[in-house]
């Protein structure tokens, strides 16, 4: 039979009623508190908690009385786990490599006098606290125990710079901390007023000094040495010095022990995205999702130019911590007099698409001397259930800060990532993954077209009765005018003379021309249709749906379509006479020489750097960037939850306003 419980958060005084209740109905009363990997965000604006601690008998920072962790911690058996001490290490290696803290926040970089600090007398961090912190009396320290740190550090490293870091609260104006101005009196303190990223922070210094703030635990998993004035729950097991004893602690642990106690066994983690326990592993690849600016340090500002009103509703989602400002600019003065005021932040401009080249040449002296980068940003590989053109929201896009995917002469980031690839067993076997994934969910970029099974079957079996023994070539249709056609080093720019090669190329073959949704639907111009099709082809398709298709077909011809890549996903032989991203390395039959494309790929390889590297996913349940694999089965059940009206290519025009007003409501309450 479960038991009933009584609960309170933490130590609080209105909790002692509750305590009493508890103690007088026989009930176990147990302590509630953030876990020590507690937000992808600071609290006062993140509400979304990532970890939560349950303790029936204490609470951590609590060193008055026995606690659950310190149970934990003096349990030799469990920390001697070899499983455990595995996971502990493997975390310590992402923790610090990511800079992950209790609270994730966008941080600022380390200012310049404190590296150059470093590297002349060296610098020791004194960490303040939010005055009246329950854990500094917990910690059987008080406000004298602050001042007794500051002097022992200045007494035991006499010849370095003595940093004093305040508290993000204290940052915020929401609290106090407990040195005061007069601690400023010595030139050798200096006061970090900075919230800077973890990871560089300690980089840069030499020693930790706290009374009982979390930043000591995390610096032990940095490999600093740390000095303790209180009596936190890292304290007295050995691994620090420190200025109290208490007796319970009688045994000394090693860290990944002590991790194995703080981060894997004593929280309890729950998933963001679907609001199930997890491990913490499973938090920490979230959190990078969130944490990494994709490539190099965030600019200050991104000037996004000329995206509509639509765009704008989810554009930032996909920038994530790349830039810390996004400021969206439709007119080009204003936007020159962006970048000329820019001179003293970093900044990027972001475009969408390849286009925009009169516009780089206008601005290309002012961008140059300002050293504003240029970004582009695109439809992703697996991007919604329905088009773009008909104002469906996209899941996945592509940031590029080199050219993009559809430019064979620009340096784009994937041919970059593709090129130099050198990727681990689990890596390659996460792409394996992803290609059966898609495959057996049957999902594509679009994922239209008609569903009905039977239906399916039908039409592709009286193909294959037609072909008899003739292999089956698809050849899917594109949008004449699409950039990456424009941009292919290929002479063959028409959808009739890439049916016209193949025909050529493959004289036997039963071939079935499918023409690009964007086209039969109307949404855009420039249907090649029935009549012309078949004057080569032997078959003409609109909307049967592209996974059946690519399951049926035996080789697929193209000049640059995204169908190449699917056929790949799916096994097929891709006959390439274009110069699209998934050409030249080993994978494809290519009509063109690809000499700068040196590095020979398996498909698992080219699945893993294409929608794991490149690609950015948003989960827009929570708004929150997400994994392929998330997105993938959110497609995958989206589409089959649709009604045979909501799946049309082309919907109305008051269901299109109605959805761009639907996102445009949803971005402003994001």
């Amino acid at each position: 039979m479960p038991m009933d419980r009584v609960v309170g958060w933490g130590n609080k005084a209105n909790t002692d009623k509750a305590r009493r209740f508890a103690q007088k109905a026989s009930l176990q009363y147990c302590r509630l508190e953030d876990g020590f990997v507690g937000y992808a965000g600071h609290p006062s604006h993140d509400k979304q908690r990532l970890s939560l601690i349950v303790d029936s008998v204490g609470i951590y920072y609590d060193a008055t009385q026995p606690s659950g962790l310190e149970a934990l911690c003096l349990n030799s058996d469990l920390l001697s786990d070899n499983d455990y001490q595995q996971r502990a290490q493997y975390l310590i290696q992402r923790i610090t490599t990511m800079g992950i803290s209790k609270y994730n926040h966008s941080r600022t970089a380390v200012p310049d006098w404190l590296l150059q600090a470093s590297e002349t007398c060296g610098v020791v961090l004194v960490v303040d606290q939010t005055f009246g912190d329950m854990s500094v009396s917990g910690g059987l320290a008080d406000a004298q125990s602050f001042q007794h740190m500051l002097a022992s550090a200045l007494a035991d490293y006499p010849n370095h710079r003595i940093v004093i870091k305040t508290h993000p609260d204290v940052l915020l104006g929401k609290k106090q901390g407990y040195f005061s101005t007069d601690a400023l009196q010595n030139p050798r303190v200096v006061l970090l007023t900075d919230d800077c990223n973890i990871a560089d922070l300690m980089t840069a210094v030499a020693a930790v000094y706290c009374v009982t703030s979390q930043l000591g635990f995390e610096a032990l998993l940095y490999g600093k040495p740390v000095h303790c004035f209180g009596m936190p729950f890292y304290a007295g097991w050995g691994l620090t010095s420190d200025a109290l004893r208490c007796p319970r602690r009688t045994t000394e642990l090693h860290l990944t022990q002590l991790v194995t106690a703080a981060l894997i066994v004593y929280p309890r983690y729950v998933h963001p995205e679907n609001g199930r326990r997890c491990e913490i592993e499973e938090i920490v690849d979230w959190l990078q999702l969130q944490l990494e600016p994709m490539s190099g340090e965030p600019v200050d500002v991104c000037y996004a130019w000329g995206f509509s009103l639509w765009k704008r509703a989810f554009i930032p989602v996909f920038l994530g911590r790349m830039a810390v400002r996004v400021e969206f600019i439709n007119n080009e003065n204003v936007l020159r007099q962006k970048l000329k005021a820019a001179h003293s932040a970093r900044s990027a401009l972001l475009l969408w698409g390849a286009g925009h080249q009169d516009l780089l040449h206008r601005l290309s002296g002012l961008a140059h001397h300002q050293h504003t980068a240029v970004w582009r940003i695109e439809d992703g590989f697996v991007r919604s259930v329905g088009l773009g053109a008909d104002l469906r929201r996209p899941s996945c896009l592509v940031v590029d800060k080199g050219g993009l995917y559809y430019q064979p002469d620009e340096k784009s980031d994937l041919i970059g990532l593709l090129n130099h690839s050198q990727l681990s067993a689990a890596q390659l076997s996460r792409g394996l993954e992803l290609q059966r994934m898609l495959q057996a969910l049957a999902v594509t970029k679009y994922n239209v077209g008609d569903r009905a099974p039977g239906h399916q079957a039908a039409i592709l079996a009286a193909y294959r009765h037609q072909a008899q023994e003739r292999p089956l070539l698809l050849v899917p249709g594109q949008y004449e005018q699409d950039l990456s056609i424009a941009c292919s080093r290929g002479s063959i720019k028409t959808n009739d003379g890439l049916l016209e090669q193949v025909r050529r190329d493959f004289p036997e073959a039963f071939i079935i021309y499918k023409e690009h949704p964007d086209l039969y639907s109307g949404v855009r111009p420039g249907a090649l249709g029935e009549t012309r099709a078949l004057a080569v082809a032997d078959a003409y398709v609109t909307d049967l749906d592209m996974h059946h298709l690519l399951e049926e077909c035996d080789r697929v011809c193209t000049m640059t379509s995204l169908s190449g890549f699917e056929a790949l996903v799916r096994g097929k032989p891709v006959t390439v006479y274009g110069s699209p991203f998934y050409a030249g390395w080993g994978l494809t039959d290519d009509r063109l020489d690809f000499p700068q494309r040196n590095a020979r790929l398996s498909s698992a390889g080219l699945m893993y750097v294409c929608l794991v590297q490149y690609c950015r996913y948003v989960n827009w349940d929570t708004r929150m960037l997400t994994s392929a694999e998330r997105v993938i089965q959110q497609l995958a059940t989206e589409r089959a939850e649709l009604s045979g009206r909501d799946r049309q290519l082309k919907s109305s025009w008051l269901a299109r306003q109605l959805r761009k007003a639907k996102y445009l409501f949803d971005a402003l309450l994001g």
